[in-house]
């Protein structure tokens, strides 16, 4: 899907404080509301936790709480959540996909088919949704609506309704979310999109869209997924409420919300990757990306263009701080990124002992390893793939022989873009120093901001269930004034400048930029039969 529209407002919400803040005020104000057919609040999420914390102080509320108390004032809350096939959780042996199959199927039943107190008329419905996407794909969207007599609004976003988002803006790490260990402390950091207007009537028709399959049987399982509130008559599916575009405030701001999605196995909808393509081919004076990961190849080759022709944009990426701990291969797939990028941009190469200039060599390429196996989505990636796993550089020097060099074993670069990592520096000797990115955010020229659920990965460009929000016009420039903001970092320009060399560059307390080095990669590829290695790898099997 990939359908213009506009919004009212846009508010950026940064990091698990805030964005359950938001969710709670939100749930208030419905559960403060007249009862009425159009007053609702719908969520989908791919991993919900019914005793998630949604509020600290003054009191602890959870998610279950609040929910019961909406549905116990008359309202109706329907809840979607991922339901991974019995076939991931098999090959995936106790994996991701059986801890959120149990973590949902956990929510399912403390909250599914829920009446509200009292003969109150309030409800909770739940369905768990099997994806019918390609091998090892899940449905990765993250939504939250509540309307208000109609009146309708939206979040998008990267953050899930699970413990492990829960920080402060500053990071203190104090909440026991995050990544842990060494050097990131719990800390995480992530972002969502608050809108409102015709966009959020946008949004709403892709949760129903979703919600339509608690009607019909699914293709893998031959069931509605265990957990699902009991259909009485399949027909109600025609009589649910939904916004009417006439009853939302006019729109100002234009945007663009699009999806990934692979549930028609005759085809896929790759718009999220195919935009973010135009925005990198149009931007003229920066880019940006901020994720765990940066690895789609479609991604890096259209920046790795950018970046070889005339007057390029400035290309900031946005990483964790590479660390030895790091369960998952992203260290690894941003290191391959990051090379490739650097040899797009960079004035010398460093290999095998030698250095050579690029402007003396006739030759200057990357080849890839990829194969066949690599792109398909369906069983027959059960054979073992590569991915990146050989990539090399080639050159040819005027005057000397010719250099090839795996990616894996380059020594460094002269010039060139580079990666950074969000740090922070809360004392003299603490070993919490790093933020983990879990954000889904890039931006381009002040023009075009994206804020959603799709990571910058393979298998979120490609065939996950993804939604991502393109924020158009002066709504960009203000979410690049937020985030900025949060890292104490000033403009694009000003970007590498204001970056810190060595963490004791850094003021204490302060958060910041740090600037990564190929040394700061672990270049060690991953067993190939790692379940991790291959989620990460953009394949299950």
């Amino acid at each position: 899907m990939k359908k213009q529209t506009q919004a009212a407002t846009t508010e950026l919400i940064l990091d698990g404080e805030n964005f359950f803040g938001t969710l709670f005020d939100a749930l208030d104000a419905v559960e403060h509301s007249e009862p009425a057919p159009n007053t609702y609040v719908r969520l989908a999420f791919w991993q919900v936790e019914h005793d998630l914390l949604l509020i600290r102080h003054p009191e602890e509320i959870t998610l279950e709480e609040k929910l019961k108390a909406v549905a116990d004032a008359g309202h109706h809350v329907q809840l979607i959540m991922w339901c991974p096939a019995q076939l991931d959780i098999h090959f995936q042996k106790k994996g991701l996909s059986q801890g959120i199959y149990n973590t949902n199927l956990a929510t399912a039943n403390a909250l599914g088919g829920y009446h509200g107190r009292d003969d109150s008329g309030g409800s909770i419905e739940v369905l768990m949704e099997i994806y019918n996407g390609w091998n090892g794909s899940s449905v990765h969207q993250k939504l939250v609506l509540w309307s208000i007599e109609g009146l309708l609004t939206a979040m998008v976003g990267g953050m899930n309704l699970a413990s492990f988002y829960w920080d402060t803006e500053n990071h203190e790490g104090r909440h026991k979310g995050g990544m842990g260990g060494a050097p990131l402390g719990r800390t995480v950091h992530d972002s969502a999109l608050r809108l409102d207007g015709p966009a959020a009537v946008v949004v709403e028709e892709e949760w129903l869209r979703r919600w339509r399959k608690r009607y019909y049987k699914t293709q893998l399982l031959n069931n509605r997924g265990t957990g699902t509130t009991p259909v009485a008559d399949p027909k109600d599916y025609e009589s649910q409420p939904k916004a009417r575009l006439e009853d939302q405030p006019p729109g100002y701001e234009d945007v663009v919300i699009a999806t990934t999605s692979s549930e028609s196995y005759g085809g896929r909808a790759a718009d999220i990757q195919s935009l973010l393509v135009e925005q990198i081919r149009a931007a003229r004076r920066y880019i940006y990306f901020e994720n765990y990961i940066f690895s789609d190849p479609t991604l890096v080759e259209a920046l790795a263009t950018r970046l070889r022709g005339p007057r390029p944009p400035i290309v900031i990426i946005m990483v964790p701080m590479p660390y030895e701990e790091n369960p998952y291969p992203f260290d690894y797939l941003n290191y391959i990124s990051f090379a490739k990028l650097a040899l797009a941009s960079c004035d010398a190469v460093t290999a095998k002992g030698r250095t050579v200039e690029r402007e003396r060599c006739s030759n200057w390429k990357v080849s890839e390893s990829m194969n066949a196996w690599s792109t398909l989505r369906s069983m027959t990636s059960t054979v073992t793939n590569r991915w990146l796993e050989t990539d090399a550089f080639s050159c040819q020097p005027q005057n000397g022989a010719e250099l090839t060099c795996p990616l894996l074993q380059l020594q460094g670069f002269r010039g060139g873009i580079r990666f950074y990592a969000p740090v922070r520096r809360p004392s003299m000797n603490s070993a919490r120093t790093a933020i983990y990115i879990h954000s889904k955010l890039a931006l381009f020229d002040d023009s075009v901001a994206v804020v959603g659920s799709a990571n910058f990965s393979y298998r979120s460009m490609v065939y996950d269930g993804e939604l991502s929000a393109f924020v158009h016009g002066d709504g960009a420039r203000r979410i690049r004034e937020t985030l900025f903001r949060h890292y104490n970092m000033n403009t694009p320009e000003d970007w590498d400048d204001d970056a810190v060399g060595d963490l004791t560059d850094l003021p204490l307390w302060e958060t910041g930029v740090l600037r990564l080095e190929l040394e700061d990669f672990d270049r060690r590829v991953p067993s190939d039969k790692s379940p991790e290695y291959k989620w990460g790898n953009h394949t299950f099997f």
